[in-house]
């Protein structure tokens, strides 16, 4: 059974690793159906999670990036934030992440910050503009 048979039947998508390393290993060492397989292996231990769902908690740490710039870096969310763009490019495009992040500037209480306002996805031929993913309003 290939990768995309499996999604397909699962309704569900996985991680080549887990397909490639679990899945397939343990599919071929059994006798069953391609659907009786796919229902014994566990949704919650190996669906990846809805590209809208990434897209939705991207936004989530634009906001809270937005947030906190006047008052301190969080360091944590901003790296969960490129974890999340890194992962959501690779999974939709199948390829490494070529994105441009623009920034919006925040001048309150005399200090100067900067956060993410908008994701402008690149495609690898060309530079074209393939997708632009608004995470705050500026």
């Amino acid at each position: 059974m290939m990768k995309h048979e499996f999604e397909q039947i699962a309704g569900y998508e996985v991680s080549t690793e887990d397909y490639n390393n679990i899945i397939e290993p343990m599919y071929m060492a059994t006798n069953l159906t391609k659907q009786e397989f796919v229902q014994t292996i566990s949704k919650k231990r190996f669906a990846l999670k809805p590209l809208k769902a990434i897209v939705k908690e991207m936004r989530e740490c634009a906001e809270s990036l937005k947030e906190t710039c006047t008052h301190y870096t969080d360091f944590e969310t901003k790296d969960r934030l490129e974890a999340l763009i890194k992962e959501y490019i690779e999974r939709k495009y199948n390829i490494a992440g070529v994105r441009y992040v623009s920034y919006g500037i925040s001048e309150e209480m005399r200090f100067t910050c900067y956060y993410p306002i908008s994701v402008e996805i690149f495609g690898t031929k060309g530079w074209q503009t393939i997708e632009t993913i608004r995470l705050v309003k500026a």
